[in-house]
C-alpha cells in the first residue's frame, strides 16, 4: 500500500514493531471479503507520548483529526466505488489498531477501490493496482507491485530503517474448497488445508529479498 495508509508519518517516529494483515476470504465465483489490519498496539504507550508533540526526529506528528480524516476518506471512497459493499473502516486509537474491511464482487473491483481511496488521501500518489490478486475457477495468485526505487531508498534511511527492519508483514488467503499446491515455499497451510499463510519482515518485503507472492491451485 502507500505511505498515507501505512501511517507513515506516525511509523517513522516509533522505535517498537508493528504488523500488518492482508486477510482475504474467497468464494467459489471469485467473490470475497477483504481485510486489512495495522496493529500498532506494542508502541501504544510510545505513541501516545508522541502525540503529544509536534514533530519527532524531523517528521510531523499527524494530530487523531488528520488520522481519522483520512480513514474517512478511504470509507467514502470505498463506498462509492463499484462492486464493493459492506465497508467497515475500525480505528481504536486506544490500542493503536486500524482495519479496513469491505465485501467484493471480484478481484478488479477490489484493486480499483483500493487504488482510489489511497490517491484521494494523497493526492501525489498515481498508484493503479492491476492484476495483484487474480482469480480463476481453480487458482488464486497473489503478484507483487514493483516499488519505486525513489520510495525504496526513503525506506532505507537510517530512521526509517530502524522501523521497517522490526515490522512483520503476513498475508492469509481462505477458500471453500481445500488448496492442492501453492509456489511460494515460505507458505503456511491450516489444518483444514482451507487456508494458505506467509509471513514476512517488511522491509524485507520492500527490498526483495522476500515475498508475499504465491500462486495457489484450489481442488
Amino acid at each position: 500500500m502507500t505511505k498515507s495508509l501505512l501511517l507513515l508519518m506516525l511509523l517513522t517516529c516509533l522505535s517498537s514493531c508493528f504488523e500488518i494483515l492482508e486477510d482475504i476470504s474467497f468464494k467459489k465465483n471469485g467473490s470475497g471479503t477483504f481485510k486489512y489490519v495495522i496493529n500498532l498496539s506494542e508502541s501504544k504507550t510510545e505513541i501516545n507520548s508522541l502525540m503529544k508533540l509536534d514533530s519527532n526526529s524531523g517528521f510531523k506528528i499527524p494530530k487523531i483529526k488528520e488520522i481519522n480524516d483520512k480513514l474517512n476518506k478511504v470509507e467514502q471512497t470505498l463506498k462509492n466505488s463499484e462492486g464493493l459493499s459492506n465497508i467497515i473502516v475500525k480505528r481504536d486509537f486506544k490500542n493503536w489498531i486500524f482495519e479496513v474491511k469491505t465485501d467484493f464482487d471480484n478481484c478488479q473491483n477490489l484493486e480499483k477501490g483500493i487504488s482510489n481511496s489511497l490517491n484521494n488521501i494523497d493526492k501525489r500518489s498515481k498508484l493503479i493496482l492491476n492484476n495483484i490478486f487474480r482469480f480463476e475457477t481453480n487458482k488464486m495468485q497473489r503478484n507483487t507491485t514493483e516499488i519505486d526505487k525513489t520510495e525504496i531508498k526513503k525506506m532505507n534511511k537510517n530512521t526509517v530503517k530502524k522501523i521497517f527492519s522490526k515490522a512483520k508483514y503476513t498475508a492469509i488467503y481462505r477458500f471453500e474448497n481445500t488448496i492442492e499446491t501453492y509456489s511460494n515455499k515460505n507458505s503456511k497451510i491450516s489444518a483444514s488445508k482451507n487456508a494458505i499463510m506467509i509471513s514476512c519482515n517488511l522491509l524485507n518485503l520492500i527490498n526483495g529479498k522476500e515475498t508475499i507472492s504465491n500462486i495457489i491451485t484450489i481442488k
